[in-house]
Formats: structure tokens, C-alpha cells, sequence
């Protein structure tokens, strides 16, 4: 966790193992974070995506850092 103040459309990046990228926070609402990371063309795994498949989760402040 960083000391930098997080704000909605800020882009962060998760401090849980196995999750990569980096997501756009779309909302906050009583200290939980809801973020976002889309999914278009090659991903970091090597797999192409035509759709607009959003990977969404919410996370309290201590499992993510402002990218």
C-alpha cells in the first residue's frame, strides 16, 4: 500500500497473488473499492478476446496500490 490517495478512475494494481494487470477503480463505497480490468485482444496469458468481458472485484484499501 502506497501513501498516495486512491481515487475512482485511478489506475491500481492488486497485492493478491496469481492476479496481474492493472485495473481502473469504478467506485468506492465504505472503504471497499470496486475495480475493473477489461479484457480486449492478447492478454498477459497469451489468449486473444474479441468481447468486452470486464473482470470486476471489490477490495478493501489494504489489497491494492495506485499503479
Amino acid at each position: 500500500m502506497t501513501n498516495k490517495k486512491i481515487n475512482i478512475g485511478d489506475w491500481v494494481k492488486v497485492l493478491i497473488a496469481g492476479i496481474d494487470g492493472l485495473y481502473v477503480v469504478e467506485s468506492i463505497e465504505d472503504d471497499v473499492y470496486t475495480i475493473t480490468q477489461e479484457y480486449k485482444g492478447m492478454s498477459t496469458r497469451g489468449h486473444y478476446s474479441k468481447g468486452s468481458y470486464k473482470h470486476k472485484m471489490e477490495l478493501p484499501l489494504k489489497k491494492i496500490s495506485k499503479a
